[in-house]
């Protein structure tokens, strides 16, 4: 019999144990030293019998004993098994993403008996959760000045604009022209994406808002940060937006094109535009509904649905835009003051004036 260890697994230690964490089948469990050290000899399919000759007889029962145990648990897979061969597809079908990638997606994969607790339930969790542990503020503010933005008109000029004439003409734009962008341009485009949307602009007892932009649970972790350059009114740099006073805080760290486009993984046409929003999530207001992992598959989601409406409303004001993901994150995080531990990047949203 060959066997090897299993690849859809991790290791990891927790009060003083060793865990293995199965996430293909959303199971741990605690293994002994000895299981743990004589996985390190079967990295690949090897010939238990083989390894076992040159032992006592005694330890070869006390071996198998071991080895049989594991293969029983999964932790060991038989050459040419289902579930070798189950394996061996999953792998084929992520092995280029790395095993990071694949430990996200099947950690936070939902099982056919992944219980879900309905509507009425899951209010009376939080109800008693409210007791005890208060909701996170929805809007944050660093304090300090503040540069005030000009109120969003009630019908601004460009949303005269056709819905599918706008989703018809979005674009990724990467090349921007000479032009300026305003204050007040800043402005309508920071209060559509971030502020309480004036049809409903209550903020619930939990911390639920209701913005353009949908977001799991009404929790919108995104927090939106612009750096501007020769925005008259605005110092050049980047800038914390604060939705619920509709206003930009300096944080007092400009960026030079390069320095931009570095951040941005290397890609100058970033560092060109005049108008950069930096997208990041705070983990806690998700979390605090929603204390699963596959929760933060949702936040990847809401920076998606944040970017759409950013693109579809730049691009009903005649801007051209452009979304990337391809960041340097610990860059933007010294810069924008996260704690990546709370705090994690997702994507910058780039504006600027369409080319002549």
């Amino acid at each position: 019999m060959r066997v090897k260890v299993a690849e859809h697994a991790a290791l990891f230690y927790q009060d003083g144990a060793v865990v293995w964490d199965d996430y293909l089948h959303h199971r741990q469990f605690a293994i002994s030293e000895t299981a743990e050290l004589l996985c390190r000899k079967f990295t690949r399919f090897t010939d238990v019998d083989a390894l076992l000759a040159p032992l006592t007889e005694a330890d070869q029962t006390a071996l198998r004993k071991v080895l049989d145990e594991l293969v029983e648990a999964g932790v060991l897979l038989v050459e040419g098994s289902p579930q070798h061969e189950a394996e061996r597809r999953m792998l084929a079908g992520w092995g280029a993403w790395g095993a990071a990638a694949r430990h996200f997606h099947f950690a936070s994969r939902t099982l056919g008996d992944a219980p879900y607790q309905g509507s009425d339930e899951h209010d009376a969790v939080l109800d008693a959760k409210l007791t005890r542990e208060p909701p996170p503020a929805p809007f944050r503010t660093f304090g300090g000045a503040a540069v005030p933005l000009p109120a969003l008109p009630e019908t601004p000029s460009w949303a005269s604009s056709g819905l599918l004439d706008v989703l018809l003409s979005r674009r990724t734009t990467r090349e921007f022209g000479a032009g300026a962008v305003g204050l007040g341009q800043v402005g309508e485009l920071l209060g559509v994406l971030g502020a309480p949307s004036p049809a409903r602009s209550r903020i619930g007892r939990t911390g639920t808002v209701f913005k353009t932009s949908p977001s799991g649970g009404g929790r919108h972790p995104v927090e939106i940060y612009a750096h501007v350059r020769g925005v008259e009114g605005l110092a050049d740099g980047w800038h914390h937006y604060d939705g619920l006073a509709h206003a930009l805080e300096p944080l007092d760290v400009a960026w030079s094109p390069a320095e931009m486009a570095e951040a941005a993984g290397d890609q100058e046409w970033v560092g060109r535009a005049p108008l950069v929003l930096a997208y990041t999530a705070v983990l806690e207001r998700t979390r605090w509904r929603y204390d699963t992992s596959r929760a933060y598959r949702v936040v990847q989601m809401d920076v998606g649905h944040l970017s759409q409406t950013a693109y579809l409303v730049a691009t009903a004001m005649g801007f051209g835009i452009g979304f990337t993901a391809a960041l340097r994150d610990e860059l933007v995080e010294q810069a924008l003051r996260c704690d990546a531990y709370h705090e994690a990047v997702l994507g910058m949203s780039v504006v600027g004036p369409l080319p002549q």
